[in-house]
């Protein structure tokens, strides 16, 4: 977990991640894996199990145990050698062997497995406690993991849909997403948020009609109820962008333009909307820029927009947290003089390998690293999990971006 950098907050808040954990079999490790639960420690013991690092890296833990201490009451379905865990409305299954959850009836993929050893079965404790709306960090000068409750955590999902944009912003009972990624990746984005929507999906933003970032939207739009659609206003004469025009219009949701105005998402969190000008030839220029304030974490969404724009609109920036960056990475967007302003210690990109645009570009990874910014990819580390308190943010995945990752 990362601390705020305006402000000195307690060195105690400053957590490693979780994944940064070597990956060792149980006997091996050389000191035992503790795990506390708002503060209390779980107690493992050899009849109960202990937590172990798995082959993909990830902690398994005892499931009943520490499911049990967690407030759940848990069974175990033997015919199908499911675990299964309940509170406060939310219901996990948790299948031996496959490489998902099963969150209220909703499929969620994770990167590992629950697995069964020595006739116990054990839970890869980050998915399953997230499920629950728990933040799960690694607390390395402990070799702890600790997880924390509390109904103010906010996520921030940069979905791994290849080549295209989609991010998911969930904040309590609210949920943002802004873009949907390619037609070829439109089931994947249905099925990748589905476990976070609380009823309708309140916002969609379609940065701009872009193919890889409104492709999918006609199919989030006819999977779940749509709250507002909010639109660049800029139009393309292509079939993905007709498809994605005609949901809209079906869905009979409240439709906006991209005025500037600031969104409520919950008492501690609000999205304001930038407004970026019509009048730029490229649809990029026009992007809808978006910012994520909770507490005291700030998050930028630039859409694609390009260096012309960003020195535009340089007054209206400042000092951020988290920069998703503009257009994949393109050598066009994320100037040196944009970083100067915006100073972000975490940047995402959202890229497909081996792309034909060869993003993300060299050059603005150097930009990026000259501004000492730590910095992630979709490409690299698949789905990119932001999640903050508005004191401090960490993500799952410590895979950052070197050099030998630019586009060819």
């Amino acid at each position: 977990m990362f601390r705020k950098k305006a402000g000195a907050w307690p060195v105690f808040l400053v957590l490693a991640l979780l994944l940064s954990l070597l990956v060792l079999p149980a006997q091996a490790a050389e000191e035992a894996i503790g795990v506390t639960i708002n503060g209390t420690p779980v107690t493992y013991d050899d009849g109960y199990g202990r937590p172990f690092v798995d082959a993909a890296g990830r902690t398994q833990v005892p499931f009943r145990l520490t499911m049990e201490t967690f407030g759940c009451t848990v069974d175990w379905d033997n015919d199908t050698r499911t675990a299964v865990a309940e509170k406060d409305g939310t219901k996990v299954e948790v299948p031996v062997g496959r490489d998902y959850l099963i969150i209220n009836g909703k499929r969620a993929d994770i990167d590992t497995t629950a697995q069964l050893v020595d006739g116990r079965v054990y839970l890869p404790i980050r998915p399953v406690l997230e499920a629950f709306d728990a933040s799960v960090t690694w607390n390395s000068k402990d070799h702890l993991v600790v997880v924390t409750t509390g109904s103010s955590l906010v996520r921030v999902y940069f979905l791994d849909v290849g080549q295209g944009d989609a991010t998911l912003i969930d904040c309590g009972e609210t949920e943002v997403l802004i873009d949907g990624g390619t037609n070829s990746a439109e089931k994947d984005v249905v099925a990748a948020i589905a476990p976070y929507i609380d009823g309708k999906l309140d916002y969609v933003i379609a940065t701009h009609p872009d193919a890889d970032h409104v492709g999918g939207l006609d199919a989030v739009l006819a999977a779940f109820e749509v709250g507002e659609v909010i639109d660049s206003g800029r139009t393309a004469d292509t079939e993905t962008y007709k498809d994605y025009w005609a949901a809209v219009k079906a869905e009979g949701c409240t439709i906006s333009y991209d005025e500037d105005r600031i969104i409520a998402l919950s008492p501690m969190a609000a999205l304001s909307i930038i407004e970026t000008g019509d009048d730029w030839t490229s649809s990029n220029d026009c992007s809808i820029v978006a910012q994520l304030t909770c507490g005291n974490v700030q998050i930028l969404f630039p859409g694609d927009m390009t260096e012309t724009v960003e020195k535009q609109l340089l007054p209206l920036f400042g000092d951020i947290d988290v920069l998703k960056v503009a257009h994949h990475g393109s050598v066009t967007s994320t100037t040196a003089e944009f970083l100067s302003v915006v100073k972000p210690e975490y940047a995402v990109v959202s890229y497909g390998l081996n792309n034909s645009y060869h993003h993300p570009a060299l050059p603005t990874l150097q930009r990026l690293f000259a501004a000492g910014t730590t910095v992630y990819g979709t490409g690299k580390s698949g789905t990119v999990v932001l999640t903050t308190d508005g004191w401090t943010y960490s993500f799952n995945t410590t895979q950052a971006l070197t050099a030998a990752d630019a586009g060819a």
